[in-house]
């Protein structure tokens, strides 16, 4: 795409015009990205409609290249995946992420060369199985984008949605080597095992070293991150630039021809290390921001793909007309390549349990949801315009044939597929929420309401409400309390009032890594200890989640699927710098650091539980999880003691460096008080703090 005043217009009219769909499809119920594509495929023929080609049709000659494809939205489509994909979860997946975005892949790509084959010469178009190969690779890699959306607004459950947002992940990295792989041998010949053994050793040393070089480029992101965490604006700056330097940088080097790196699979490692390891070196501020920032990113990207695309078909000058029934057949092929890949990993994971059953519902869901969008663009348009194969005598080229094949497959999957991707959820009635999340839901609306109805009694009491309106009001709160009064009774019904403790411990939980995150970005920990206890809080909240609540060790704070921690600690010259601390002032950071959150957390359930006339959580689950919570703070605080006592001239120092940073927080807290309350400007901020900062 060539860069001029209207190319530049129509960019920003696209943008303007994707918010208009957004809400157009809310209203409609269609999937978002579905109703994207068909704008895109009408805007060519109503832009040529004469009154109205003079003022909009340069919008119809927009032009999807895969440089802008490959280098500017592909980056920000897998930075958002990776960075917002927990990498624990991930872990507890990891074999049918693996299997399936790797083997899956493979037999997919494979299973559609061998029926396109068998099937294309029987309706008259006798291609090569090379030919057939190369779609296969274009083809079977799925796009997070388009059905991710549709998991999250119907609610799918959890593990579901992050097996499959794993597998586009990652099988995007697969699919660059395969096809790349597969395009040599279409343009270079077939010669027999030296062709397979170089094509294996190229797709893993492409995969590999993927891997390691995304590594690299998080840790140099890593360190520089620690310089900057103290400006929001340089640390977003470093972050958001990331995925398209990594990209970039490993993209320069596959053109070097030193050797052939995957600049996806590097870009999901870069991404997927910063947002689980270095996320937490940033200020909450800062990830705020952030979050919002990759979120509209990740909007804008996505829309001008499916918006671009949809004018890519219309104007791709493929005769459907003669072409319909391969591309019918193809559609056909790539659903059932699809099964086959899903079942063909799944049944054995089930019958092996590698990891936890993955449900038949599951398994249908997957194989349904595999939509194709930009990638298999990406790869069409890669494929050299002059290419050709010996003994192809039809009168369009193998690329413009594989073009209609690709373009036929991804109006399939978008108008057939996603429309039906919420219906069958909740046929399986898979958007049913775990007890403990309405068990949670309950307690925290009750907290609502409570709040609600404590507002309106104070709007009667000052006059501020008509009696009639009061009543009208205060029937419908009442009315919503006794709702949730009965949802939580039902709830103990069904699975007793352990539910409810469980719900209190994870909102304590919560309480107490706001409040760690706070010592460590106000200097009263270190980083070492910060991740310690992060993690030590990780592992319970994962116990209570999976309903093993006896088994929380409150002393246990890593596993292996502190994947990135391990790698920081065994490389820390590169990763890490020494905190300054010794272990004895490190011993006094940690045992104060899990006083004061046990005692925040107490405070906080205790503030909500006595505010109102009537108590938030149920009395026994409260009771329970707060005297466990004193338990914590007591045994904490007498180590604290223990140790100051035994110590006190030596660590006399250090106890008032952290009077130090404790004081500098009470004024940080101060400042963040008058500045959401509109009584300082930035100037003003900053000049407080410069005069008065402890």
């Amino acid at each position: 795409m060539v860069l001029n005043i209207t190319s530049t217009l129509s960019i920003f009219l696209l943008i303007a015009l994707s918010t208009a769909i957004f809400f157009a499809a809310r209203r409609l119920k269609v999937p978002y990205t579905v109703l994207l594509t068909l704008v895109g495929l009408l805007l060519v023929p109503i832009t040529s409609i004469p009154w109205l080609h003079d003022s909009i049709g340069f919008l119809g000659n927009m032009v999807l290249t895969p440089e802008l494809l490959f280098f500017i939205f592909l980056p920000v489509l897998i930075f958002e995946s990776g960075f917002n994909m927990k990498i624990r979860n991930m872990l507890d997946n990891v074999w049918s992420i693996g299997l399936l975005s790797v083997v899956g892949l493979l037999v997919s790509t494979l299973v559609i060369a061998g029926l396109l084959t068998l099937t294309l010469p029987l309706i008259g178009f006798d291609i090569p199985f090379i030919l057939a190969l190369l779609f296969g690779a274009v083809i079977s890699a799925t796009d997070p984008a388009a059905a991710l959306t549709l998991f999250k607004e119907a609610k799918a459950p959890k593990r579901l949605s992050m097996i499959f947002e794993g597998e586009s992940l990652f099988n995007d990295g697969t699919a660059v080597a395969l096809f790349l792989v597969v395009l040599a041998v279409a343009t270079d010949g077939f010669h027999g095992g030296s062709t397979i053994f170089h094509g294996v050793l190229d797709f893993g040393i492409m995969v590999l070293a993927g891997i390691a070089f995304g590594l690299v480029m998080a840790a140099l992101f890593s360190r520089a991150i620690r310089f900057t965490r103290q400006n929001e604006f340089a640390t977003v700056t470093l972050i958001t630039i990331s995925a398209h330097l990594v990209f970039i940088l490993t993209e320069l080097i596959n053109e070097s021809g030193v050797m052939h790196i995957s600049s996806i699979i590097a870009t999901a490692v870069s991404s997927l290390f910063l947002g689980n390891y270095s996320r937490h070196i940033m200020t909450p501020k800062t990830n705020e921001y952030l979050h919002s920032l990759i979120e509209h990113m990740s909007f804008v990207a996505n829309s001008l793909v499916f918006l671009l695309a949809g004018l890519l078909f219309a104007n791709s000058g493929v005769d459907f007309g003669q072409l319909w029934l391969p591309i019918l057949v193809t559609v056909a092929v790539v659903m059932i390549a699809r099964v086959v890949a899903v079942y063909s990993i799944t049944l054995p994971l089930n019958l092996t349990k590698l990891e936890a059953h993955i449900p038949a519902s599951w398994q249908a869901l997957l194989a349904w949801g595999s939509l194709r969008g930009a990638l298999a663009i990406i790869f069409v348009l890669m494929i050299p315009d002059d290419f050709t194969l010996e003994g192809w005598t039809y009168a369009y080229s193998p690329r413009d044939f594989l073009l209609a094949l690709t373009i036929g497959c991804i109006l399939a999957t978008l108008f057939i597929k996603a429309p039906l991707i919420g219906p069958f959820i909740r046929k399986f009635k898979l958007n049913e929420p775990a007890p403990l999340e309405e068990a949670h839901e309950a307690d925290l609306g009750v907290y609502y309401v409570m709040t609600e109805r404590s507002r309106l009694l104070i709007h009667k009491t000052k006059g501020f409400v008509a009696p009639e309106e009061y009543k009208a009001l205060m029937d419908n709160v009442d009315t919503q309390l006794t709702s949730l009064n009965n949802d939580r009774a039902q709830l103990i019904k069904k699975h007793g009032d352990g539910l409810f403790e469980r719900s209190l411990h994870l909102a304590m939980i919560d309480i107490e890594r706001t409040v760690l995150e706070r010592l460590f970005h106000n200097q009263e920990v270190t980083e070492r200890v910060y991740r310690k206890i992060y993690s030590k809080l990780t592992l319970q909240k994962e116990a209570i989640e999976r309903a093993r609540h006896d088994d929380i060790n409150p002393s246990h704070h890593t596993d292996r699927k502190d994947i990135f921690d391990h790698m920081v600690t065994k490389t820390v010259t590169l990763f890490d710098r020494k905190s300054g601390e010794t272990p004895l002032e490190e011993k006094l950071q940690y045992y104060r650091a899990q006083m004061i959150i046990a005692r925040k957390a107490v405070q906080g359930v205790d503030r909500m539980q006595t505010e109102y006339d009537q108590p938030i959580f149920l009395e026994a689950p409260y009771q329970k999880v707060r005297d466990r919570y004193e338990t914590y703070r007591r045994g904490s605080a007498k180590k604290v003691d223990d140790l100051v006592a035994k110590h006190r001239e030596e660590l006399e120092p250090y106890l008032a460096k952290l009077a130090k940073a404790s004081l500098s927080a009470s004024g940080k807290r101060a400042i963040s008080y008058l500045n959401e309350n509109g009584l300082v400007d930035e100037e003003t901020e900053h000049a407080i703090v410069n005069r008065f900062a402890a």
